[in-house]
C-alpha cells in the first residue's frame, strides 16, 4: 500500500490546497491516506472514470454516523435525518427515484426564465455597493443573491427568510460533528411542514410545490425524502455557489489581466464561468465508498475502504489542462469536475452557472475599477470547503 507524502488534513487552515495537491502528483495520481483512513484520487482522468463506477457508493452518511460514540450520534441526529435521503448521498434505485423528485424543476426553459430574476437582484445589491463605495462580496453581493433565488425556488416563506441567512454547509456541520445548525434544521422542517398537504394536493403556490407536486402524485415518496431533498436545494444551491461567486471575484482580483480581457470580451462570460469553477471550486473533494474489492491506478482498494475524489486537484491536473494553475477566461473547461460527474452530477449546475455569469459580468461592467481591500482573504477552516469568509472590495 503506498502511503500519501502527506495527508490531505495538511490542507486545514492553508490557503493554497493545490500546492498541497502538486506535491502530492510528485508521487502518484493515487495515495493512501493513513491519517483520513482513505484512498485520495487527483487524477482527472481517473476520477471521471471512478464518478461512474457502481462498485463505488455515495452513500457514506449512515457509515458515518453509525461509527461515532453514543453521545455524538444522539446530538446529531437531525442533521443525519436532513442528509440521509438526498439524493446525493443515496445510490440506484433510490438514487435514480429521488433525483426524477426535483429534475421538472430545474428544467434549462426554468433557467432561461430566471435569469432576468437573478439579473434584477444583482443590479439593485450593485446598486447599494455603489451608494457605500464598497462591499464583502461574500456578506453584501453573493449571499444575499444566492439566498434570494434558493429562496424563491425552495418555496421559503418570507417570515423564514432569516433561516437561510449566513447559510453553512449542512456536510460541514455534519462530518466536523457540529450542533450549531441544529436549531435552523429544525425551524425549517416546522416551515415545511406545514405546507405538507399543499404541496402533496398541489394547491401550494410556491415555486418547490410546482416543481415537485406532479411527482409526489406519481410516487410514493416520505416526507423525510421530500423534506431532505428540499434541503439539498438550499445546501447546494445556496452555500456552494455563494462561495464560488466569492472565489471567482478573487480570481479576478488576483488576475488583471484576465480581469481586462473578461472587460473588453464580455462575450466570454459564459465560458469564464466554467474556468472559474475549474479554477477554484468551492468542493474540493468528495467521498465514495467501495461496495466491493477494486483495482484504482493499479492499487488494490478493499471493500469499505474510503476513496476520496479530490476535484479540486483534478481540475488542476496538467495531464488534462495546460498550464492549469493559470486562469484563462478563454479556456475550455466545460468537463470542469466541480458539478462531479455521472449520476451524481449537480441537477442545479445551470442555475449556478447563471448565477456566476451574471454576478460576475454585471460586476465588471458596472464598475470600471475593483480593489481589494483586506491584506489577505480569510478562509473557513475546512480541508474540503474553500468559503470565503468574507472579501472585502472598493469600487468605482
Amino acid at each position: 500500500m503506498t502511503k500519501a507524502v502527506e495527508s490531505l488534513f495538511g490542507q486545514y487552515g492553508e490557503t493554497d490546497p493545490y500546492a498541497l495537491y502538486r506535491r502530492l502528483r510528485e508521487h502518484g495520481p493515487v495515495h493512501w491516506d493513513p491519517w483520513m483512513r482513505t484512498w485520495i484520487v487527483l487524477d482527472h482522468e481517473e476520477i471521471t472514470r471512478l464518478s461512474k463506477d457502481p462498485r463505488l457508493s455515495g452513500a457514506r452518511i449512515e457509515q458515518f454516523y453509525e461509527q461515532l460514540p453514543d453521545e455524538a450520534r444522539t446530538g446529531l441526529a437531525t442533521l443525519k435525518n436532513a442528509l440521509e435521503p438526498m439524493m446525493l448521498f443515496t445510490e440506484p434505485p433510490r438514487h435514480t427515484r429521488l433525483r426524477q423528485l426535483l429534475r421538472p424543476g430545474l428544467t434549462p426553459r426554468f433557467v432561461k426564465e430566471v435569469r432576468e430574476v437573478i439579473a434584477d437582484r444583482v443590479e439593485s445589491l450593485l446598486d447599494e455597493a455603489a451608494a457605500r463605495g464598497g462591499m464583502d462580496v461574500i456578506a453584501d453581493f453573493s449571499e444575499p443573491l444566492t439566498r434570494d433565488v434558493i429562496g424563491q425556488l425552495a418555496g421559503v416563506p418570507e417570515r423564514g427568510a432569516h433561516l437561510l441567512e449566513s447559510w453553512q454547509g449542512l456536510l460541514h456541520e455534519f462530518f466536523t460533528q457540529s450542533r450549531r445548525e441544529v436549531p435552523r434544521v429544525t425551524a425549517l422542517r416546522g416551515l415545511f411542514d406545514e405546507g405538507a398537504q399543499a404541496r402533496r394536493d398541489g394547491t401550494g403556490t410556491d415555486l418547490f410545490t410546482r416543481m415537485v407536486s406532479g411527482q409526489l402524485a406519481k410516487d410514493d415518496y416520505t416526507e423525510d425524502e421530500v423534506f431532505a431533498n428540499f434541503m439539498l436545494l438550499i445546501d447546494a444551491g445556496q452555500a456552494t455557489t455563494t462561495h464560488l461567486i466569492g472565489n471567482a471575484v478573487l480570481a479576478l482580483l488576483e488576475h488583471p489581466d484576465q480581469q481586462r480581457l473578461l472587460r473588453a470580451r464580455p462575450e466570454l462570460a459564459a465560458n469564464a464561468a466554467h474556468e472559474f469553477l475549474r479554477y477554484d471550486s468551492s468542493v474540493q473533494f468528495t467521498s465514495r465508498v467501495a461496495l466491493e474489492d477494486l483495482e484504482i491506478a493499479g492499487h488494490h482498494v478493499e471493500r469499505d475502504q474510503s476513496v476520496a475524489l479530490v476535484l479540486g486537484a483534478g481540475n488542476r491536473d496538467p495531464k488534462r489542462y495546460t498550464d492549469p494553475d493559470r486562469l484563462d477566461v478563454t479556456r475550455k473547461a466545460h468537463d470542469q469536475l466541480s458539478f462531479g460527474h455521472g449520476i451524481h452530477y449537480c441537477l442545479g449546475a445551470s442555475l449556478a452557472l447563471a448565477e456566476i455569469e451574471i454576478a460576475v459580468s454585471r460586476l465588471l461592467q458596472r464598475f470600471s475599477s475593483i480593489e481589494l481591500l483586506d491584506d489577505a482573504p480569510v478562509w473557513l477552516d475546512s480541508i474540503n470547503f474553500r468559503f470565503l469568509r468574507r472579501l472585502r472590495i472598493g469600487v468605482r
